[in-house]
């Protein structure tokens, strides 16, 4: 941090005046104290002074800005980035403005957020500021396109963990007794009906990515997630996902073209492979938005193990088409998803019943509440129509409708520790008995 910020104390010393306030009363920031701190190079302490008061501080340009310069020169720049954004955006004082947008320039660079960091630079220098100013800034250009035209790798993880409680860990019907056209009416056993449990759900991610140059790389993905109910363990389930994609683009669209392996185990036995081949697209806009689309064709296939033969009547091949559009406006992000995809069945003699149609639409909205808390919601519906009528209710088409809305939290309680918690309810209505079921579930857990 200490050679970037030698490189920019010229910019610092440009004559821009911070305008701070004495206290009127004790819930004031305390700007003065902040900017004598800082002006002694004591920037721990001054940090150490505006954290407490942060939630009722925010949004006082000066503070924003005391605040952020503090947590950049410490080693927080993904806080600095919050607080002088805000400052950056909203100060009515042109000078105070033209520093912070400096400032949140080099918390971008020091983020790696390099496309945006170059971009508030040339905002920058498009104001001609002193001829000391253009040089620094310009320094740091030469060091962004250093750094974009590397060719290092880089290798990352992240380890999830969390507990809840689910009434009904098997997404089935709750009734016990089920009408059907050829045998009337019959009982189901306990381990088709709903069944409620405990349970953890723990996952490890990891990423290579190999840059070829600015515009490319390789990027190599692999996850490992294991849910475990902690009575019932035929619901327990393994997923291990690898992925390996090409990238390439600009700072305005980004494609992504890979090739994906998947293996579930239920209760530590074969259950379900897939094998697909996606293409993506992103585009960042102007204003906040940003749009995307992807495509993808998976085949699907089933365990035929011991007692499992007839398991290959539900083999698919899928093709899922997604579009997506995002807006980041101030506090709030807000995105919008559309899918459809179609399952053709592998084995369409005796297995017709299996192929389908969804189409679904996706909402969700996270609020950034302060640099540590962000709440979100999501929602979601989905129609489902199969191709054939189903072996067992004759004459009838399986139709489904799935509503689901998920409330949760995020709590930044570290730079690398994140604190989770959710809420979630799904409700499933189909023109079959056998497939209504509801199902609620909430956890709390971290990610590192």
């Amino acid at each position: 941090m200490a050679k970037y910020r030698l490189l920019l104390m010229p910019i610092l010393a440009i004559g821009i005046s911070l305008h701070v306030r004495a206290a009127e009363d004790i819930n004031s920031p305390p700007n003065v104290e902040l900017d004598r701190l800082i002006s002694a190079g004591q920037y721990q302490e001054a940090y150490d002074l505006g954290k407490p008061g942060l939630l009722d501080w925010e949004g006082d340009e000066a503070f924003d800005f005391l605040y952020g310069l503090a947590a950049l020169e410490i080693g927080e720049p993904n806080e600095a980035v919050f607080a002088l954004e805000r400052t950056a955006t909203t100060a009515t004082d042109r000078l105070l403005r033209g520093r912070a947008r400096l400032e949140l320039a080099r918390a971008y660079f020091v983020t790696n957020n390099l496309t945006a960091s170059e971009n508030l630079f040339n905002v920058v220098l498009k104001s001609d500021p002193p001829a000391n100013v253009r040089q620094n800034i310009e320094a740091f250009l030469q060091l962004i396109e250093t750094r974009q035209n590397a060719r290092e790798s880089a290798f990352s993880w992240t380890l999830s963990s969390s507990i809840g409680s689910d009434d009904n860990i098997n997404s089935a019907t709750s009734n016990s007794l089920i009408d059907t056209p050829l045998i009337g009416q019959i009982e189901l056993n306990q381990d088709g009906r709903e069944t409620d449990d405990n349970f953890n759900n723990s996952s490890l991610a990891m990423a290579y990515n190999y840059p070829l140059d600015r515009n490319r790389s390789i990027d190599a993905r692999v996850n490992l997630t294991h849910l475990d109910n902690f009575n019932t363990d035929q619901f327990d389930i393994d997923n291990l996902r690898g992925e390996l994609s090409y990238l390439w683009g600009n700072e305005t669209n980004q494609f992504r073209h890979g090739v994906s392996i998947n293996q579930v185990n239920l209760d530590g036995e074969g259950f379900q492979d897939a094998v697909a081949l996606n293409s993506s697209w992103q585009r960042s806009g102007s204003n906040g938005w940003y749009q995307s689309a992807s495509v993808a064709y998976s085949q699907i296939r089933f365990d035929t193990g011991t007692g499992s033969e007839s398991n290959n009547l539900r083999d698919v091949d899928q093709v899922l088409l997604t579009a997506g559009l995002t807006k980041i406006a101030g506090a709030f992000t807000q995105s919008l998803n559309l899918y459809h995809a179609g399952e053709d069945p592998e084995n369409p003699n005796g297995g017709s019943h299996n192929g389908r149609s969804f189409t679904g639409l996706a909402y969700s909205v996270l609020y950034r509440l302060s640099t540590q808390h962000t709440p979100y919601l999501r929602i979601s519906a989905q129609d489902v129509e199969h191709d054939d009528e189903h072996p067992v209710f004759i004459n009838t088409i399986r139709s489904d409708d799935n509503q689901s809305a998920t409330a949760g939290w995020f709590w930044q309680a570290s730079r690398k520790l994140m604190v989770t918690g959710d809420v979630s309810y799904t409700e499933n209505s189909s023109n079959i008995e056998l497939f209504d079921f509801s199902r609620f579930r909430f956890q709390a857990g971290f990610r590192y």
